[in-house]
């Protein structure tokens, strides 16, 4: 598994840094105070993933995951959505409306092993599903696919114990492509697509799915894993 760390914030030289205001400042000092249960959270989703990985090669003789990453999302880009999406500055609606603090991407060989994955995380008694988007049954307008799942996990930490999300994003090694060049083209270019671009890019798509769906079919074709055929 590979951890993504970002650049942290250091609570003590916090007041020295000129580009964040007041409020954001008195709001990254909260969550500072709250971030392990985030941290220790992500620890904990990230190995019952990579747990399953390993159940699944024992059970049906096949890995379902091509590689997954993990991140805990920095104080800054928290700072960033809350101000993107009008949230209040407060530690409350941090909690109740920011999901995706700790995220991990799981890159998945063929679609079906997305479902089975999530059916598995699903039957575990200490996680819920908190939110559940499928952008591969109902693809974004751009073309963009993929599973989203927020799930929460308890964590106690001395005689405190919170329920906190972990957000996973679901895709196929074609959908990971897809999506890392999309994201490079249309938010780290210096000129905006255009409509014949955008059309191309949702074409695409759609023939990586197809990509998608027939490498599967030969999968299932060439060989049996019990309860998760096709």
């Amino acid at each position: 598994m590979l951890i993504n760390k970002e650049r942290r914030i250091n609570i003590h030289r916090l007041d020295e840094t000129p580009v964040l205001d007041q409020k954001s400042k008195d709001l990254i000092k909260e969550y500072l105070k709250i971030e392990s249960f985030y941290k220790f959270a992500l620890r904990e989703v990230s190995a019952k993933v990579e747990n399953l990985d390993d159940y699944c090669s024992m059970n049906f003789s096949h890995n379902p995951i091509h590689h997954m990453e993990a991140r805990l999302k920095s104080p800054e880009s928290i700072i960033e959505k809350i101000h993107k999406r009008g949230y209040e500055y407060t530690i409350e609606s941090l909690k109740e409306n920011v999901y995706d603090i700790s995220g991990i991407r799981v890159v998945c060989n063929y679609i079906r092993d997305i479902y089975m994955l999530i059916y598995l995380l699903e039957e575990q008694e200490d996680l819920e599903v908190r939110i559940k988007k499928d952008y591969i049954l109902n693809p974004k307008e751009s073309g963009y696919r993929s599973v989203h799942v927020v799930f929460q996990t308890r964590v106690t930490m001395s005689s405190e114990t919170r329920w906190v999300p972990v957000e996973i994003q679901f895709r196929t090694i074609a959908m990971d492509m897809w999506a890392s060049l999309e994201h490079e083209l249309r938010y780290k270019s210096k000129y905006e697509l255009d409509d014949e671009a955008n059309e191309r890019l949702r074409m695409y798509a759609d023939e990586l799915y197809k990509i998608d769906t027939n490498m599967q079919r030969i999968f299932i074709k060439s060989t049996s894993e019990g309860d998760f055929n096709d």
